[in-house]
């Protein structure tokens, strides 16, 4: 009967963020103070791709250390090789390592060694530095969009399973672990409200953290000591699991569900010190940034839909209008950079 209190206690404490065990540690919640964004962010770029290519529309965006573009083609089902300045290097076509595959992309990242990891609603691939085919990783369930590399290990996050899993992938040797984790507290709704696809996940020195979608912040992977969970003021926690079936039905209801709750729609690694944790639009807040080194935080809000497509080296890339040409005609999406500036001389946390 105690265990039974201990577990129903700490559900409640938490309220939606951590399902833990009786033995499990017991986490802190900090409220997040808000910023203004002009304050945490400034525009410092704009990126157009070589016209040359036409995209039909960005899927996903990720960048090499080399400076190198991958840009996901969701219409042409093709992946795109773009230098740091959008000159156009090379066209990928996934249907050559899987003819079965229908193309479809769902996300695509270098890798720190050259070669790069897609994954499509068939199978993970893995394939050279120059876009040929290495490998399907059968032993990676597909529709795991969400993914990052740590220490020679690809790390895919599958938000779907029963119970959720993360399976680590170890480069060099080849191998894949398994991850159990704890289940969510609205597992349909978590199941389903995937957010950013491909952007629940991220990879830092310290740790992996990953995103449901009834949680404010990311949650580790492996248990720290005295974890902390980082919540905006504004912050409405869910309280209820979807309980629609069908597609239609299902789509109502999240819609429903969006505007009684706050529900969170990607995971970033904004820098090795600062993770980011994107909500759903509208609301009173968009973002969440959450300072590890300080376990302090700051939320904001940029007043509009801001689709992020990716978030590197404290640089946040975001979907701009489309190149208007010299020539009269339409050109590509535009990505505008916005500049990360830390926020520890405006934060003040307080616990909740």
């Amino acid at each position: 009967m105690g265990t039974r209190i201990s577990e129903v206690a700490c559900v409640v404490w938490l309220v939606s963020m951590v399902a833990c065990q009786p033995s499990g540690p017991e986490y802190r919640v900090v409220e997040s103070e808000f910023v203004e964004f002009e304050d945490i962010f400034t525009a410092v770029d704009t990126i157009r791709f070589d016209a040359s290519v036409l995209i039909g529309e960005i899927g996903f965006v990720d960048l090499s250390d080399e400076g190198e573009f991958i840009v996901t083609d969701f219409t042409q089902r093709v992946i795109y090789i773009f230098s740091n300045s959008g000159r156009h290097i090379r066209t990928i076509e996934m249907l050559r390592c899987n003819p079965e595959d229908d193309g479809r992309i769902l996300s695509a990242k270098f890798l720190t060694n050259g070669e790069m990891i897609v994954t499509s609603p068939w199978g993970v691939y893995n394939l050279n530095a120059d876009g040929s085919c290495k490998q399907r990783l059968i032993e990676i369930l597909p529709n795991n969009s969400s993914f990052c590399e740590r220490q020679d290990t690809v790390y895919f996050f599958d938000n779907r399973g029963r119970p959720p899993m993360i399976y680590g992938y170890s480069i060099q040797e080849g191998t894949v672990r398994e991850y159990e984790l704890r289940k969510p507290k609205f597992p349909r709704t978590t199941g389903v409200k995937i957010g950013y696809d491909g952007r629940g996940i991220a990879c830092f020195d310290r740790g992996i953290f990953y995103r449901y979608a009834e949680g404010s912040d990311g949650a580790p992977l492996w248990t720290q000591t005295n974890p902390v969970i980082h919540q905006p003021k504004s912050y409405r926690p869910p309280e209820r699991d979807m309980t629609s079936q069908g597609f239609n039905n299902m789509n109502s209801e999240l819609i429903e569900l969006s505007r009684e709750f706050t529900y969170s729609e990607g995971l970033f690694e904004l820098d090795e010190s600062h993770r980011m944790v994107t909500f759903q639009h509208p609301t009173e807040i968009n973002m969440s940034i959450v300072n590890m080194d300080t376990e302090t935080s700051v939320s904001t809000s940029t007043g509009q839909d801001f689709f992020i497509h990716l978030v590197k080296d404290g640089l946040v890339y975001v979907a701009g209008d489309n190149e208007q040409l010299a020539s009269g005609e339409v050109g590509n999406s535009m990505l505008y950079v916005w500049q990360f500036h830390p926020f520890e001389s405006h934060s003040k946390t307080s616990d909740g």
